[in-house]
């Protein structure tokens, strides 16, 4: 049985770039890095980690990482558990995970899986860059 390719957009401690242990404990073995992506969007800095919104116009984007998986939304059970928002985490959700359209620097864009921030936050903890890793 074959699987087919899907996709997960991560922008935070998640990527490969980040200082964080979470990158080799839940992304390194089961995702295979594409690029550097964005997506349209704004990040917030929540404590010692980034929370995504939409953006409010076209001119805001957001700097992470696609990554490829196959085996299907299975693959995401852990990531849901790490970003609280599996069947069983605590209401509300810290995070909701949709489809989203991600682009790359060659303009191609693929629909991946993002995890989108499921809190109130604090307008001046903008990351005006849209970069966790980059903020300025």
């Amino acid at each position: 049985m074959t699987h087919t390719l899907d996709y997960l957009f991560v922008y935070g401690t998640l990527r490969s770039d980040s200082d964080s242990a979470n990158y080799h404990r839940l992304i390194a073995p089961e995702f295979t890095l594409i690029s550097r992506a964005t997506l349209p969007g704004r990040l917030y800095l929540i404590t010692d980690y980034p929370g995504l919104l939409r953006a409010k116009n076209d001119s805001e984007y957001v700097v992470g990482e696609l990554y490829a998986f196959s085996g299907g939304e299975s693959r995401l059970t852990a990531l849901d558990e790490y970003e609280e928002c599996a069947a069983h985490s605590p209401q509300p959700h810290l995070y909701t995970r949709t489809r989203e359209s991600v682009s790359l620097p060659d303009g191609s864009v693929y629909s991946a899986w993002v995890y989108f921030y499921n809190l109130p936050v604090a307008e001046d903890s903008l990351i005006r860059s849209g970069d966790f890793l980059d903020p300025f």
